[in-house]
């Protein structure tokens, strides 16, 4: 992915934060389907993947370098939820995704195309810089989607 592309889609994605803070109370801690994740747990596994990435990931990449493992998926997530409903407020969670994401806005906008193709390893799992991006491009999406189908439903 290009860099102008990543800028985009983090400009973008800060402005969609910001919206979120007109959810009501009620909807933003109802689960989204039945046996689901609410919007609050949902965004709080965004941001704290986001906040992992910015201060564990980013700052350790260069070319060749084999990284630490990903911390265990579910008991990470599970803890993203449980922040979510017990350790903060919802615009208080809004403001630590938008900081949180304009510090990697920031991050991005000070590569050069060569860092960019960086290739490093995790969990045995070789990226580009790039590719790394996409991936995370592709996680915030999904998740998005998921969100929006919920309040399109809400509305509905």
């Amino acid at each position: 992915m290009r860099k102008e592309e990543l800028i985009n889609h983090h400009d973008y994605f800060i402005s969609w934060l910001k919206e979120l803070k007109g959810v009501e109370e009620d909807k933003w801690y109802a689960p989204m389907e039945e046996g689901k994740w609410s919007i609050a747990a949902n965004v709080s596994h965004i941001i704290k993947w986001d906040k992992y990435i910015f201060h564990r990931v980013l700052p350790n990449v260069s070319e060749g370098a084999v990284l630490p493992s990903f911390p265990e998926f579910d008991v990470f997530n599970q803890e993203a939820a449980k922040y979510a409903h017990d350790g903060v407020t919802q615009e208080r969670l809004l403001e630590e995704g938008t900081e949180t994401r304009k510090s990697i806005l920031h991050y991005i906008e000070s590569l050069d195309e060569e860092q960019m193709g960086q290739s490093f390893e995790v969990d045995d799992h070789h990226y580009t810089l790039s590719e790394f991006f996409d991936d995370f491009i592709w996680h915030d999406k999904h998740h998005q989607k998921q969100i929006e189908e919920s309040l399109y439903k809400e509305k509905a």
